[in-house]
């Protein structure tokens, strides 16, 4: 059964692969043809920029048993579990390199686009309460301070790499008159993503000592519990892209602003995967005057796990230009979504799309001209 689902999968990706070939050749076959202002143009276009952009890293939340139960303890003021998130955003730098010979409609581009986050964090919640302890009624009071908390520290780290390789050409549409381009591009999309996550949790939730000191019995528990875990999606696939542009004031001989847009979408073949592992201690204390531990457990929980999927990716940009001679800056907003991209469970596999989007700014430059 495996080899034949292996088999199919393989067909299906041989099938697309096929079908991008197929559709470049169909418009290399169209007619092309040079021109004066084709002649002046820079044959290379190399580009880098920068981007914020907003991720949504999701994994469900390493929540062990003993968190669980103390969650409205008067302790706990916030939740323990709120550390756990990742950042929301992200910053990144991005680059790309076009080639296009002269006489050619045609363009081929090589583009890389990476982002990183961490962050670290600390909440300890506690709360002091002093009980007065007498021998008998009557008798002088004292005061014995009783402690309850839990420590929570994270630390989280997320990083994403998307490069591509394109060939496309000006399909002289037209779209929006005369000094609009517009462009089809087929090539390949490979993707790459990461997130690791190491929390550590410390509880003394239940501290108790008898008002009556003629009650010598004094107890509590004691919690530890910790997470390294690994997730990641590595993915290959065929993409398809469609980019405009529409000069809006000037022209491409002097000055020009123009507005750009664009839309894409890619399938990837791929593998999540989950490695690391997760660790919990309890013990029980209790006493007479002093307490000793009588009871424990210590569970210490591998995670390795790795699964083949297939991960449809959609995404546009929308922004504005200003080309001047052979330099243009660039800035707008994009956003591109992973659908089904990454396993973020703990004990077992649980599926979370990966976006991003946000503000993006780029400079260009042409050589070559």
């Amino acid at each position: 059964m495996s080899e034949f689902t292996n088999t199919k999968r393989s067909d299906i990706r041989w099938r697309l692969l096929a079908t991008v070939s197929a559709a470049a050749l169909s418009i290399w076959a169209a007619p092309q043809a040079a021109s004066a202002q084709d002649q002046d143009r820079p044959t290379v276009w190399i580009e880098l920029g920068g981007q914020l952009e907003r991720t949504n890293t999701s994994v469900e939340p390493f929540a062990p048993k003993f968190i669980l139960e103390n969650l409205g303890a008067p302790h706990n003021f916030t939740s323990p579990l709120e550390p756990e998130r990742f950042p929301r955003s992200s910053f990144g730098g991005e680059g790309s390199i076009t080639f296009q010979p002269h006489g050619s409609d045609w363009a081929f581009t090589a583009a890389i686009r990476y982002g990183r986050s961490n962050n670290k964090k600390h909440l300890h919640q506690q709360t002091s309460t002093q009980i007065a302890r007498t021998f008998f009624p009557g008798a002088p009071v004292k005061y014995q301070p009783i402690t309850r908390w839990n420590d929570t520290a994270t630390v989280n780290r997320e990083t994403h790499a998307i490069l591509d390789f394109r060939a496309g050409r000006d399909l002289g549409l037209g779209l929006m008159g005369h000094a609009s381009t517009s462009n089809i591009e087929f090539g390949v999309r490979y993707a790459q993503f990461s997130s690791k996550a190491n929390t550590v949790f410390h509880s003394l939730p239940d501290q108790y000592f008898p008002k009556n000191f003629l009650n010598f019995h004094i107890h509590h528990h004691s919690y530890y519990a910790r997470q390294d875990l690994t997730h990641s999606f590595r993915g290959i696939g065929p993409s398809v892209a469609w980019n405009g542009s529409a000069s809006l004031a000037g022209n491409a001989e002097t000055s020009e602003l123009s507005f750009d847009w664009g839309a894409n979408a890619s399938v990837l073949f791929g593998r999540q995967k989950v490695s690391g592992t997760h660790q919990s201690t309890g013990i029980f204390y209790s006493g007479v005057y002093n307490a000793t531990a009588h009871s424990q457990y210590h569970n210490n929980v591998p995670a390795n796990r790795s699964h083949s999927v297939v991960v449809p990716n959609v995404g546009g940009l929308a922004g504005l230009s200003f080309r001047h001679g052979d330099a243009k800056v660039s800035f707008g907003y994009r956003a591109d979504f992973f659908f089904g991209a990454m396993d973020g469970g703990v004990d077992a596999r649980k599926s979370y799309d990966r976006d991003f989007y946000g503000p993006y700014a780029t400079i260009s430059i042409g050589l070559g001209g």
